[in-house]
């Protein structure tokens, strides 16, 4: 599947498209998730065309996150992988937003996950403010003996759980 529907999906949800965020709650089953809240208040999200910069930014209040959306069937992502254009695209992305004072958010979709397939990590950073508050929350990308950064699925934050976390 091309991973720009992975991205509608995302942007849809934390835009508060009601019908998106009742199929994503009663998927994952988590009824912590104040459905009514968050689409009354939701992100207003933007998809960024082509491959330069990252996929979506996320605004609410005093939250600005800038998102990267990787999509895989399996439970790691290297960034190795792809001739190392992974590899640079994350760290001319984290460098960019580390003089903005944002979080870079990699938001991986593992293909065919029942319940919530979803899984945040934060890029290390600096953030300033309120917004570090969210950044202490979210699980830090791993990087390899080689200096690689890699996605393990396993270890990502659920986004039912950001959902709640934006939301309380």
């Amino acid at each position: 599947m091309n991973g720009a529907i992975y991205e509608r999906e995302l942007a849809q949800i934390l835009s508060g498209e009601r019908e998106k965020v009742n199929k994503f709650v009663s998927k994952t089953g988590k009824s912590s998730v104040n459905v009514e809240e968050f689409c009354s208040h939701p992100f207003l999200v933007t998809r960024s065309a082509g491959s330069q910069g990252a996929d979506i930014i996320a605004l609410r209040d005093d939250i600005s996150v800038i998102i990267e959306v990787k999509s895989s069937s399996s439970r790691l992502i290297n960034f190795s992988e792809a001739s190392g254009k992974r590899q640079e695209q994350a760290e001319r992305l984290s460098e960019r937003c580390r003089r903005s004072g944002l979080i870079l958010i990699y938001a991986y979709r593992l293909k065919s996950e029942k319940g919530d397939p979803w899984r945040l990590f934060a890029m290390n950073g600096e953030p300033q403010g309120r917004i570090r508050l969210l950044y202490n929350i979210l699980p830090k990308i791993s990087t390899t003996r080689g200096g690689n950064y890699s996605l393990q699925w396993d270890n990502g934050l659920p986004l039912f759980k950001f959902l709640e976390y934006v939301t309380s």
